[in-house]
């Protein structure tokens, strides 16, 4: 017999998975040919760790 709990919660994650990737802005976006990229704005967290460090980015 098929454990139905564990076939919902798959596909539950799968789902959740399908979604985030969707919800992502950078998918709706589209730069025109030959524009030059803008200069990279820092993530969420690495502009939170720079926050948490007082002003001091974090150069990985």
């Amino acid at each position: 017999m098929i454990d139905y709990l564990a076939l919902a919660l798959t596909h539950a994650l799968i789902l959740i998975a399908i979604l985030r990737v969707f919800m992502r802005d950078d998918l709706d976006r589209e730069d025109p040919p030959g524009a030059e990229p803008e200069e990279a704005k820092p993530s969420r967290r690495e502009a939170r760790r720079a926050r948490r460090a007082g002003g001091k980015a974090r150069n990985a």
